[in-house]
C-alpha cells in the first residue's frame, strides 16, 4: 500500500552552538533575553546547569532554554524564564516526561514563565499539555511596553502631565545623563544598598552583588547599556539600565539614592537610557513587572511613561511524576 510515512515528532536535546541557539529564537520570534545564549552563561556562573530542548514538525519548530538544578535522590528542578520559543501547539503532555528522560532524573518540577502576550488559545494549549497556573509567582504576569525614540523631546511628549512636570523638576540639576562605559560594579552595589527605603516593598529584592553585575558585564558586555546621573561631587544620584537583545532593551538595572530621588533624577535617567536604546537600534523598552496595589509608586512611575501595559502568558508549572 502507497502513501508517505512521517515520524511522530519527539523532544530532543539541542546540541547546537551559542550563535545558532541566538538565531533559532530570532527566527522562532522569541525576544526575551532571559532565553538567550548569554543569560544561560550568566546564570551557570552561580550554579545552575543550562539544557536547550526542542521539537520539530514538518513545518514548525518549538524551543526553549531551561535552567536546571540537581537535588538528591534523582530529583531534578527546571526554571524556564522567557519560556517557549515558536509553535505552542506542539506542546503535548510529553514534555515534561521526555525532559525527565532526558535528563536522567526521577523526579522532575518545571516552571516555566511565558513573557509572551496572553491569548485564550495559548491557555488551552498549555492546559491541554497538563502543565497548570503557579499559584505563587517569581515574576509579574502584566508589565509596560515602552516605544523609544532617539530624541528625547519625542519621548517626553508621550509622557502625562505629572511626569513631565517631575522632569522638568529635575532639570535643576545642571548635570547631564551620560552613558556610563567603565562601570564599577562596586559603586553600583553600594547604590543599591542605599535605597534603604525600597526595602519595605514586600517580596522584592532590589539589589545585586558586584560578583553578578560583574557575571553579567563579561557575558553581554556593551550590550549592557547603563546611563548614570551624578550630582557636582560626583556621587551617583541615579542609574539606569537595560539589557540589549535583538531589537529590545529590557529594563533590568533602576536604582536611584535617596538625594537622588528628592531630586527626580530617575525621570532624567529613564529618557536618556529610552533615547540611547533607541540609538542602538532598538525600538521597545521592557519596563519590567507592575503591581497597581503592592507596588503603587513603580505603576505610576512607568505608566506615566506613556507605556502600554501588556498582560503577558504569564508562569505555569508541570511535574512527572505528578
Amino acid at each position: 500500500m502507497g502513501g508517505q510515512f512521517f515520524m511522530t515528532p519527539t523532544w530532543t536535546l539541542w546540541t547546537g552552538d551559542d550563535a545558532t541557539w541566538d538565531a533559532t529564537l530570532t527566527r522562532l520570534g522569541q525576544h526575551s533575553v532571559y532565553q538567550s545564549s548569554s543569560w544561560g552563561r550568566h546564570k551557570v556562573r552561580s550554579g545552575w546547569e543550562v539544557i536547550r530542548v526542542d521539537k520539530k514538525s514538518e513545518t514548525t519548530q518549538i524551543a526553549i532554554q531551561i535552567l536546571i538544578r540537581r537535588a538528591p535522590l534523582g530529583v531534578c528542578i527546571g526554571w524556564a524564564p522567557g519560556g517557549f520559543a515558536g509553535d505552542i501547539s506542539l506542546l503535548d503532555h510529553s514534555f515534561v516526561a521526555s525532559l525527565k528522560s532526558l535528563l536522567g532524573a526521577k523526579v522532575v518540577y518545571l516552571r516555566c514563565g511565558m513573557m509572551t502576550k496572553e491569548t485564550e488559545a495559548a491557555q488551552h494549549h498549555f492546559l491541554e499539555a497538563g502543565l497548570k497556573r503557579c499559584n505563587n509567582t517569581i515574576g509579574a504576569q502584566r508589565s509596560m511596553l515602552l516605544v523609544v525614540d532617539s530624541d528625547p523631546e519625542t519621548m517626553l511628549a508621550k509622557t502625562s502631565g505629572n511626569w513631565k512636570r517631575n522632569y522638568k523638576r529635575s532639570l535643576r540639576l545642571p548635570q547631564t545623563p551620560y552613558i556610563w562605559s567603565h562601570i564599577e560594579p562596586t559603586v553600583l552595589e553600594h547604590a543599591y544598598q542605599s535605597m534603604d527605603e525600597f526595602k519595605k516593598v514586600k517580596n522584592v529584592t532590589l539589589g545585586m552583588s558586584a560578583d553578578e553585575i560583574r557575571s553579567v558585564l563579561d557575558e553581554f558586555g556593551d550590550r549592557l547599556l547603563l546611563v548614570r546621573l551624578d550630582d557636582e561631587e560626583g556621587n551617583v544620584l541615579s542609574i539606569r539600565g537595560a539589557l540589549i537583545h535583538q531589537d529590545y532593551a529590557w529594563d533590568f538595572i533602576a536604582v536611584t539614592t535617596p538625594q537622588g530621588r528628592k531630586n527626580y533624577s530617575s525621570h532624567r535617567t529613564l529618557i536618556a537610557l529610552a533615547s540611547a536604546a533607541a540609538q542602538r537600534g532598538c525600538t521597545l523598552l521592557e519596563l519590567g513587572g507592575i503591581d497597581p496595589v503592592k507596588n503603587k509608586g513603580v505603576f505610576d512611575f512607568k505608566q506615566g511613561t506613556g507605556a502600554q501595559e501588556v498582560t503577558y502568558l504569564g508562569e505555569w508549572e508541570q511535574a512527572n511524576p505528578i
